[in-house]
C-alpha cells in the first residue's frame, strides 16, 4: 500500500480542459491517497479487532477450564454438596459444547468412563504434565493425585523432552501433552520423544490437549505420534478413560 502511495506522488500529468483550466494529476492523487490511508486505517482496525476476538476467546476457555477444574476440586468438599456440583458441571460442559460447536469443532463422546477396576489399576502411575499454564497445571495436578497418580510438572515441550531423556526408561507411564506452549510446543516435543533411540521412552503413551479442538489439530497430533486426544477444559471422566485405554 506504500508502495502504491509513492507511485502515485511520481505522477505529475496534466490535464487540458476546453475552458482554459488546467488541472495536475498530483491534485487528483493526493485526494486518492488520502482515500487509500483511510482505508489501511479501517483495514488495521480490523485486523486488531480479529485479534482481539480470538484473545477473548481464548481467554474465555481459559476461564471456563478454571472453573470446571474447581469445580472438580470441591467434590472433595463432601458428598452434601455432590448433587450441586453434579449440575454445575453439566452446566459448565453444555457450555463448552456450545462454544466447540458454534467455532465448528469436534465434541468427542466416543467413550466409556473407566469402571472401578480400571481406575483403581491407575494408582500409582506415574504421568508427566506438559503444561505452560501455571493455574491448569495445579488444577490437573489435582485432579490426577485425587485418583493415586504421581504427577511431575513442566511448562514447554522442551523441558518435556529433557525430563524424558534424564530418567531411566519407564520412569513415565502417561505424558499429557499441551499442544500451544513456548520454546517447544507439543507437537515438536512428540516428535523428539518419538525419535529417542531408547524404544521404551520414545514408546511412552502421549496424550494431547488443546482448547484449540479443530479436525486439523487432532488429525496433526495423530500424524507426529500421539495416542490421544482432549479438547481443553478437559472432563475427568473422559481423561481417566483415555488413561486407563492406554494401561
Amino acid at each position: 500500500m506504500k508502495n502504491f502511495r509513492n507511485v502515485l506522488r511520481t505522477w505529475e500529468l496534466q490535464f487540458n480542459f476546453a475552458d482554459g483550466g488546467i488541472v495536475t494529476s498530483k491534485e487528483n492523487h493526493e485526494k486518492l491517497i488520502e482515500r487509500v490511508e483511510i482505508l489501511e486505517k479501517k483495514l488495521d482496525a480490523a485486523e486488531r479487532l480479529d485479534d482481539f476476538r480470538k484473545k477473548s476467546l481464548k481467554d474465555l476457555k481459559t476461564e471456563l477450564n478454571s472453573a470446571v477444574g474447581y469445580t472438580e476440586l470441591c467434590k472433595s468438599h463432601g458428598p452434601k454438596i455432590d448433587s450441586y456440583l453434579e449440575k454445575l458441571s453439566t452446566v459448565h460442559e453444555n457450555m463448552d459444547n456450545t462454544i466447540s460447536y458454534a467455532l465448528g469443532e469436534m465434541v468427542d463422546d466416543d467413550y466409556e468412563e473407566a469402571d472401578s477396576e480400571q481406575l483403581k489399576a491407575l494408582e500409582g502411575k506415574r504421568i508427566l504434565l506438559a503444561e505452560d499454564n501455571e493455574l491448569n497445571r495445579e488444577i490437573l495436578e489435582e485432579v490426577l493425585e485425587d485418583y493415586g497418580l504421581l504427577v511431575e510438572k513442566v511448562d514447554n515441550g522442551s523441558k518435556a523432552v529433557m525430563a524424558v531423556k534424564e530418567h531411566e526408561p519407564g520412569y513415565y507411564q502417561y505424558i499429557l501433552m499441551d499442544l500451544e506452549m513456548p520454546v517447544m510446543d507439543g507437537y515438536d516435543a512428540t516428535v523428539s520423544i518419538r525419535k529417542l533411540p531408547n524404544r521404551i521412552r520414545a514408546n511412552t503413551p502421549i496424550i494431547a490437549f488443546t482448547a484449540n479442538a479443530v479436525s486439523e489439530s487432532r488429525d496433526k497430533a495423530f500424524a507426529v505420534g500421539m495416542d490421544g486426544f482432549l479438547v481443553k477444559p478437559i472432563n475427568t471422566s473422559r481423561l481417566l478413560a483415555s488413561l486407563a485405554k492406554l494401561l
